[in-house]
């Protein structure tokens, strides 16, 4: 058996990812945490070799992407490269050394990809990545994303911003839908620093999404949105959300679906914790993705 180069994919969803982090700050051997923006961040990758084949020079490529459900090349941007050398059966923690600075304009909250290229891989990917290709983990062991943001409860309703792209030569026809509740595995807290906390028992959480951005206690938006989107273009979804104060050490899950004929092809998961919560370092502006 040849190699076989596997990033782990999230549980329930793939986009909840364990297996690509972030550490901020200027030391890149700090502890993880939600990536603050208009500051240097460095990216973290776990990378397995199920195979019965060595695997040398394996490259874990690192790109980021405004907040969206289904990506494709063109609409991320590559902050750099880690490298490893992988004997069989092997798992190893890579650092991509370039900095990754969020930008402000989007507070920080973008979903992040990590894709790993190795010689005698089972199932290579093409090297380069062409333009238009869509970015799939499902189908692709080598492919994981990280699309998960953590967010600070408030009684006034936020507005937080969604991208729904369609590749260069093809429509696309989405629906976005809001699930409620959950919980989130240990591997994945430990990496948002919340590697005690309890999913909460009770948690009203008022969420809605719109076309246009706007904040109406009266009427969040809408739990289902149909979305169409022109060949090549990216359009904006506007996500809004308003949460009583959570309990200490308790979070409350909120998940926006991306389905194309029935089914989800991506999504955006928000953690949303006390924002008088001591010790934790998040802020409203920081987040992981996918």
């Amino acid at each position: 058996m040849p190699a076989h180069l596997i990033i782990e994919d999230g549980q329930p969803w793939w986009w909840d990812s364990a297996d690509i982090w972030v550490v901020p700050g200027s030391d890149p051997n700090g502890a993880p945490g939600a990536p603050i923006a208009g500051t240097s961040n460095y990216l973290w990758g776990r990378v397995h070799n199920t195979g019965n084949s060595a695997s040398n020079g394996v490259r874990v490529d690192f790109y980021w992407a405004d907040p969206s459900g289904q990506i494709a090349v063109g609409f991320a941007t590559k902050v750099g490269s880690a490298f490893a050398d992988l004997a069989p059966g092997a798992t190893q923690e890579v650092l991509c050394l370039v900095p990754w600075f969020p930008v402000i304009v989007n507070g920080g909250h973008e979903c992040l990809l990590a894709v790993a290229q190795g010689a005698g891989d089972i199932n290579p990917l093409p090297d380069p990545l062409p333009s238009g290709y869509a970015f799939q983990p499902l189908q692709h062991e080598q492919i994981a994303q990280r699309n998960v943001t953590v967010v600070q409860a408030a009684r006034r309703a936020q507005m937080l911003a969604i991208s729904v792209a369609a590749l260069p030569r093809q429509a696309r026809q989405v629906v976005l839908q809001l699930e409620h509740g959950g919980e989130l595995p240990e591997r994945l807290l430990a990496t948002l620093r919340l590697d005690k906390w309890q999913p909460a028992k009770e948690a009203r959480v008022e969420a809605g999404l719109a076309r246009t951005p706007y904040c109406d206690s009266d009427h969040p938006g809408e739990q289902k949105l149909e979305v169409a989107v022109p060949r090549g273009q990216a359009m904006p979804v506007y996500l809004s959300i308003r949460a009583d104060e959570l309990p200490q050490q308790e979070y409350a899950l909120l998940r926006v679906l991306e389905t194309e004929d029935g089914k989800v092809v991506g999504g955006v998961t928000y953690v949303l914790i006390s924002a008088d919560e001591k010790g934790s370092e998040h802020a409203s502006n920081e987040e992981y993705a996918s």
